[in-house]
């Protein structure tokens, strides 16, 4: 078995360029710190600086996933890395709503692939009872990221200064270092761990044979259109798509709003609003990574999502249904859906990835799955229009946590049931499914050995 030391080695790496992308939650920051009232925008159009980033993300997160399978995936990164930072630092130029429009378009063409990407290169490294930790690890720096930024936010504001304004630092501060990053990222990621220089010649064997037997019959490297073909005739791929739109929807119109959210509970001044958000992100972090060692330890998904949609509920509900004055409850209540919303993507994340068999099949399903579901961004961005109780918007991600909490609960009956039939299948039943299928090379996750991932 590879060494502790080493299989976290990759992680390590993945997470430092991780940290960087989810500073892109603090355009919320930068409208605290004067974007709208400098930019002479309105709150639709600043609603719409929001939205726009998602439009980007979402036409370009399939094809950067194709690219990346077919070429190396440590030099696709660091490109949209670099692209990214040059994009999220010339946002301190923008001078008015239609530049900010495009520059928050491009910023999401040029992160459209690192999720995914990340994601489907972690399922190169570890097997699938090891892969849902892994994922807690790289997307609580999105927590992390985001407790960081209020306090840089807050920090940035009390500097007295003529030259830029508030927002104007907090993009150019938190933009610049990826730039410095995407330098190096090409150098110290390996593709994959035949590639991978700080591994003995016998411990990549021994990663690519482990890997193999925790595969088993829906191993496959080739790639193929067929195989792309597969993914879109998949029942699951909708359900698993219809989970992520909701959960995004609650995911981005929290991380965007928050700032906004908690200015409107007390009598603070914007500086302050920006520091209280840190105590929930830090709180999601802890709860992130939890969920994620306990999914894998029980080797169990879908009920750690289910556990964190309740919590969601009950914190929307307080938000919706306690008056705003009762600040103490408020503030609670924001902690506990940050916590929920964020603790709940990397089981949800880890669950689709574990359950689509074959490298081809797995990175087209998670892009597309990524990329549709990301719509929600889109209706994040536009729902919290009611301020500054904000009860409409919340009350429609309360709908969104309880469809999901649905949605989560009938596929995971389907998926058992069908690991059921398998188990009953005879050795002609199997041979049939083979055939149905188009083979081995199309099968995937659909051979007849293959479990899935309750």
């Amino acid at each position: 078995m590879l060494s502790l030391l080493h299989s976290n080695y990759l992680i390590k790496k993945i997470n430092v360029t991780n940290s960087i992308i989810y500073f892109r939650s603090n355009i919320g920051n930068a409208k605290l710190g004067g974007l709208e009232n400098d930019l002479h925008m309105n709150h639709f159009q600043y609603q719409w600086s929001l939205s726009i980033f998602f439009a980007g993300y979402i036409l370009f997160q399939l094809p950067s996933n194709v690219i990346m399978r077919r070429w190396r995936p440590a030099f696709w990164l660091s490109f949209l890395m670099l692209s990214w930072g040059v994009v999220a630092t010339a946002m301190a130029a923008c001078e008015n709503f239609a530049g900010l429009m495009v520059c928050r378009l491009l910023l999401g063409c040029f992160e459209a692939g690192f999720f995914p990407g990340v994601v489907y290169m972690l399922s190169l490294w570890y097997t699938r009872q090891e892969y849902g930790r892994r994922v807690a690890l790289f997307f609580s720096f999105g927590s992390l990221a985001g407790a960081f930024g209020g306090i840089l936010a807050y920090g940035i504001s009390q500097i007295p200064t003529h030259t830029l304004a508030t927002w104007q630092w907090l993009f150019i501060i938190e933009g610049s270092p990826s730039i410095l990053i995407a330098v190096f990222a090409a150098w110290y990621l390996p593709d994959s761990p035949e590639k991978a220089k700080f591994l003995t010649s016998d411990e990549q064997q021994l990663e690519i044979e482990r890997l193999a037997e925790d595969a088993g019959a829906s191993q496959d490297h080739s790639f193929s259109w067929p195989q792309v073909a597969s993914v879109f005739q998949d029942w699951k791929l909708y359900i698993y798509i219809f989970i992520y739109l909701t959960g995004s929807i609650m995911l981005h119109g929290v991380t965007l709003f928050l700032p906004s959210i908690v200015a409107g509970m007390g009598e603070w001044n914007n500086a302050q609003a920006q520091l209280l958000t840190t105590p929930p992100y830090v709180l999601a972090f802890i709860a992130t990574i939890t969920i994620g060692r306990s999914s894998d330890h029980f080797f169990e998904r879908g009920f750690h999502m289910v556990a964190c949609d309740v919590v969601a509920i009950v914190g929307f509900l307080l938000l919706v249904l306690i008056p705003q004055e009762q600040v103490a409850v408020h503030y609670f209540a924001a902690c506990l859906v940050v916590i929920a919303v964020y603790a709940n993507v990397p089981a949800k994340v880890a669950w689709f990835t574990n359950n689509f068999g074959g490298l081809t099949r797995r990175a087209i399903a998670s892009a597309t799955i990524v990329s549709i579901g990301l719509v929600g961004g889109i209706f994040g961005g536009q729902i919290y229009y009611d301020g500054p109780e904000y009860k409409n918007g919340n009350t429609i991600v309360c709908v969104c946590a309880a469809a999901q909490l649905v949605a989560i609960l009938i596929l995971r009956f389907q998926l058992a049931r069908e690991n059921k039939r398998r188990t009953r299948l005879s050795e002609h039943e199997k041979e049939l499914e083979l055939l149905k299928y188009g083979g081995l090379q199309l099968i995937g996750d659909r051979h007849p050995d293959f479990r899935y991932v309750l």
